[in-house]
């Protein structure tokens, strides 16, 4: 089976997921927009890894490329993973007879009355789209597409790609080595809950003088930036902007805390700080909950509620055992639950039944075309 994946970038997980299925003996191909340190591990893979910007949903010019790309290609299935991607697959294919599997993992507005919605998830030619959490395959259903389209299969993780990475440390960021941190990592617009995060770490912060407050991602929230800047003890709150590195920062966190106040598809950041068994706080919005658990590997506050958040912060922050046990319960969901080698298979399976479906549905139409005309 040859899949050629479509996409405008690679993470960690999806190069993992693409290596192992070529480990099992596909053939997979790459076209990305932007090459990066994950692209570069599918090349030394013997991956080919192809450049392939597309400028938006209506590059007519990256359709009839990649039009013209798999038709000589033989290809099986295309895998897209962004909205251009889908979009380019459905136009830009028609009439090759190679299934199309979208990819979702937010919960950001899809709508049907909105036309750009047919050009991707919405359009006849998609045979199936993998939801990154149950959260947003629920969305999707509710939107009016079929249930028999969507599948939840999540990103899969290892505990074990952490263990490599290059150490940072506390002194690097100014955090003292006695603090207790308080972590959160998030490109921080209003959705992303900076604003009640602060809320609940100012209501603590006198009670609590070993208390630090880290932010890492870029802080694109006026309200939280005017917290920060009102804030009475600025050394108490650590903001690194963009880090490429804030996998390894989630290392420094003795609490991870995501408070999201709406639409959160499964964030790789919650995930990420679980599987180096860092205790997760999380609200209760979308796939969050579905990620620890409904609260066995994490605790789940209300969104928005700023006594919750802060009892939680409180409560893990005064046991140092309540948090290595939600520590550990995190990052054995991570390896149990959202393991990597389980998404290998999930995907492989799915897109063999995808293919055996189109090879039908092909078979049908060219027998239909062989019976003679009454």
């Amino acid at each position: 089976m040859h899949i050629l994946v479509l996409c405008r970038e690679l993470d960690l997980p999806e190069s993992f997921l693409f290596k192992g299925l070529h480990e099992l003996g596909e053939r997979v191909t790459v076209l990305v927009a932007h090459q990066n340190p994950p692209s570069e591990s599918l090349r030394r893979a013997g991956i080919p890894v192809i450049s392939f910007p597309l400028s938006g949903r209506l590059d007519l010019f990256g359709m009839a490329r990649l039009r013209r790309w798999a038709r000589r290609s033989s290809v099986d299935l295309v895998y897209a993973l962004s909205n251009p991607a889908i979009s380019a697959a459905n136009i830009g294919l028609a009439g090759l007879g190679i299934p199309v599997v979208a990819y979702r993992g937010s919960m950001a507005a899809v709508r049907r009355i909105d036309p750009t919605s047919w050009l991707t998830l919405f359009n006849p030619r998609v045979a199936r789209i993998v939801c990154v959490s149950k959260a947003v395959e629920e969305r999707l259903r509710a939107l009016g597409l079929p249930p028999e389209k969507l599948r939840t299969i999540h990103k899969g993780h290892d505990p074990a790609w952490y263990d490599s990475m290059p150490a940072v440390t506390r002194a690097d960021l100014g955090i003292p080595d006695n603090a207790i941190v308080v972590g959160s990592t998030a490109v921080f617009r209003p959705s992303k809950g900076a604003q009640p995060l602060l809320q609940a770490f100012s209501s603590l912060y006198r009670e609590l003088p070993d208390l630090h407050l880290l932010l890492v991602g870029p802080l694109h929230d006026r309200a939280a930036q005017r917290a920060v800047n009102s804030f009475p003890d600025p050394s108490r709150i650590h903001l690194t902007g963009f880090r490429p590195d804030a996998a390894q920062l989630a290392r420094l966190f003795d609490i991870s805390v995501l408070a999201a106040t709406r639409r959160d598809g499964l964030p790789k950041s919650v995930v990420e700080a679980m599987a180096q068994g860092i205790p997760a706080i999380v609200t209760r919005v979308a796939g969050l909950p579905e990620l620890v658990g409904g609260g066995s590997a994490g605790i789940v506050v209300p969104p928005s509620d700023v006594p919750a958040l802060a009892g939680a912060i409180r409560e893990l922050a005064a046991n140092p055992l309540r948090r290595q046990a939600l520590g550990a319960a995190g990052k054995a969901r991570i390896s149990q639950v959202f393991g990597v080698q389980g998404t290998i298979s999930q995907m492989q399976a799915l897109f063999r039944e995808v293919v055996a479906h189109a090879c039908r549905q092909q078979g049908a139409i060219r027998e239909a075309h062989l019976q003679p005309s009454s």
